[in-house]
């Protein structure tokens, strides 16, 4: 499902036909950009012998969640599950977002267990995600790991369903292109047939535990093992940091190259170096993808390209730290493209604290550049 190492946010959008079936609801939606029902797929539980045979469950298959007055489609792609090295049954494979929204998504299964008496009980296993956000036509991997047995309450696994979307939350969290290097060969390293690199820190501001992540594929490129490498707690602007992403050793000899790697991070209010002594505090708001941030000081500005995850484009706030703003009569101003908007074309809050402001991209790619911010220091 993933053809290159990173997604290319100002690239062609990847069309994916999804197979969609509507028969019930699941689960709860909260959302910051508006509250709709969503279809979900109801999960199979698939009965296993106490030994279990994984060759038994009819995988890999595919599960989509779709709404489409928000154009919310989710597509899991699970792969069989395995016994790992330390007994439990490990259920991995992918989960892509083909909609135009990030998303937080808690994906879920069904795990039915038997105890000695014969009772049979049936709860939800929960896990998200490798990355955290799931971008516009990102895939992430994810991976479950359950247990097989259960001395303390004396269970045995039966029976494990298909992962399914239990919630997700629509965010309006930016996507930051660019924002790091990955230095990594997709070759498996050393006897744990680990995926090693460096991560470098690109952009303008430090990141904060950071975590790298990828599939592990056989010779016949099918998904064996989902991978998550060691969390790095900062990355300062400039900085590479080396990470390892160890696979189950019960995967080891199987893995023949990793694919789909990228970097989880959660970028926050963040500060834009002007010199050594003063930084200005932003945040960036909405559905939309970032490129080549960056100080201009010839002409005091914040400068960066933008693009609408929406096709007719859609909303941007841009928040700065206004509680120590200088008093200078030269108010901040805002351009696209070269050209200042209007100020019936930005709407304007000031708690003391935040100078928020709303303005609206057009569909494709833009410029903006932000004037005066030095008048905002801290």
């Amino acid at each position: 499902m993933c053809e290159s190492l990173q997604t290319r946010l100002f690239g062609q959008v990847i069309t994916v036909v999804l197979s969609m079936v509507s028969v019930g609801s699941r689960g709860s939606s909260t959302n910051r950009l508006g509250s709709t029902s969503i279809a979900l797929i109801i999960p199979i539980i698939i009965l296993l012998p106490a030994a279990i045979v994984t060759t038994l469950i009819s995988f890999p298959y595919v599960n989509a969640v779709t709404d489409n007055d928000t154009n919310v489609v989710v597509e899991i792609d699970a792969k069989s599950p395995f016994r790992g090295a330390d007994g439990e049954i490990k259920l991995m494979g992918v989960v892509q977002n083909t909609g135009d929204i990030p998303l937080e998504i808690k994906l879920g299964v069904y795990v039915t267990t038997k105890t000695d008496n014969a009772a049979e009980t049936t709860v939800i296993e929960e896990a998200i995600p490798y990355s955290r956000i799931l971008y516009p036509y990102s895939v992430s991997p994810f991976k479950f790991s359950i247990k097989s047995t259960d001395p303390e309450s004396q269970t045995t696994l039966t029976g494990i369903g298909k992962p399914f979307i239990i919630n997700f939350e629509k965010l309006s969290t930016p996507n930051y292109d660019g924002l790091v290097t990955l230095n990594y060969t997709n070759i498996p390293s050393g006897d744990n047939a680990a995926l090693v690199g460096t991560v470098k820190n690109s952009g303008p501001f430090e990141l904060r535990n950071v975590a790298v992540y990828a599939s592990a594929h056989d010779k016949n490129r099918m998904q064996v093992d989902s991978v998550k490498s060691n969390t790095i707690p900062v990355i300062e602007p400039g900085q590479e940091m080396t990470f390892t992403a160890i696979p189950d050793p019960t995967s080891e000899s199987r893995i023949e190259y990793y694919s789909c790697a990228g970097v989880d991070i959660n970028p926050q209010m963040n500060k834009l170096s002007i010199d050594n002594s003063k930084v200005v505090r932003y945040d960036l708001e909405g559905p939309v993808a970032i490129r080549d941030l960056k100080y201009d000081n010839a002409s005091d500005s914040m400068l960066f390209g933008v693009k609408h995850y929406n096709p007719d484009g859609g909303p941007l706030g841009i928040k700065v730290a206004s509680n120590e703003y200088s008093g200078s009569q030269n108010p901040l101003s805002i351009m696209l493209d070269g050209k200042d908007l209007s100020i019936d074309r930005i709407a304007t809050t000031d708690d003391g604290k935040v100078l928020t402001m709303h303005i609206m991209i057009p569909p494709k790619e833009h410029e903006i550049q932000i004037i005066g911010v030095s008048n905002l220091i801290s």
